[in-house]
């Protein structure tokens, strides 16, 4: 795999789907799946039969669903344990 520096004045705008996929922590194949159906609606651009990640719209996308758990209070917890929520 390529090293990618985004300080770099020569980086790469976007990357293959492999890359893409090891970026993410993810497979090829999630992100074919994911082409064809939308599942996790990872955006991609196609150029004739290439496809190719923009970094860019891959960090958007992992803010967009990126998950901050919140902490539990002490109401919470005592409405699970007597069978609430």
């Amino acid at each position: 795999m390529p090293h990618i520096n985004s300080q770099s004045p020569t980086a790469p705008l976007g990357v293959n789907s492999e890359t893409a996929a090891h970026l993410l922590n993810s497979t090829n194949s999630s992100l074919e799946k994911d082409r064809a159906t939308g599942h996790m609606g990872v955006p991609y651009v196609k150029a004739g039969r290439r496809v190719i990640y923009r970094l860019a719209d891959l960090d958007e996308w992992l803010k967009a669903n990126q998950i901050t758990p919140r902490k539990s209070t002490s109401t919470d917890e005592s409405e699970v344990a007597q069978g609430g929520l």
